[in-house]
């Protein structure tokens, strides 16, 4: 998740989590009969609560609360919901005379490309991700449970270093995930 919507999240996370403290404060106060809480919920007018349906303003209110939600909650979904795609990065080594830059999409394809060709592996997925303000290359190795994982941690290892030789000094890092699956059985024909 990057920055913003961590941010936001977190502080929405905080101010309902303040009322809701608030809230269960008032009301452990209330059972323990704590004479200043009390006191002060005893000013209440309780009857406003039933005036206020009838008031002129009302409708108004909630019209606007409902607003206010919808929008809140379509804030949210378009924070959260934001591909966390990259895009060039620029390499170390750029200068006055010219920008190298890279492509952390293809990168990660290519290594995926790379390591499905190996005999250990039965396929591979890749994507490039931001995380957090991160180039994250995501390479996900699937290889058969009857297979050696030392051999295949070997592989991916070999790929690493070869992302990090490829990319000195970049701020690009690999991530990889190794599944081991139930091999296929082989269907019998009579």
């Amino acid at each position: 998740m990057n920055v913003l919507p961590a941010g936001v999240n977190r502080l929405i996370t905080l101010l309902l989590g303040l009322v809701f403290v608030a809230v269960g404060a008032v009301a452990i106060a209330w059972e323990l009969k704590v004479h200043q809480v009390r006191d002060q919920l005893d000013k209440i007018d309780l009857g406003w609560f039933d005036r206020a349906p009838d008031e002129s303003w009302w409708l108004y209110v909630l019209i606007g609360i409902a607003v206010g939600g919808i929008l809140i909650g379509l804030l949210l979904l378009a924070l959260n919901s934001r591909p966390r795609k990259t895009g060039t990065v620029v390499l170390p080594g750029s200068d006055g005379s010219g920008t190298l830059a890279v492509n952390p999409g293809k990168i990660a394809n290519a290594v995926a490309d790379d390591l499905a060709r190996h005999r250990l592996i039965t396929s591979t997925r890749s994507r490039a991700i931001d995380d957090r303000k991160r180039v994250m290359l995501e390479i996900t190795v699937e290889a058969e449970s009857n297979r050696d994982f030392a051999e295949i941690t070997e592989v991916v290892g070999r790929a690493e270093q070869q992302i990090a030789a490829a990319l000195p000094g970049s701020e690009v890092r690999p991530r990889f995930q190794i599944h081991m699956s139930t091999p296929k059985k082989a269907t019998r024909v009579d």
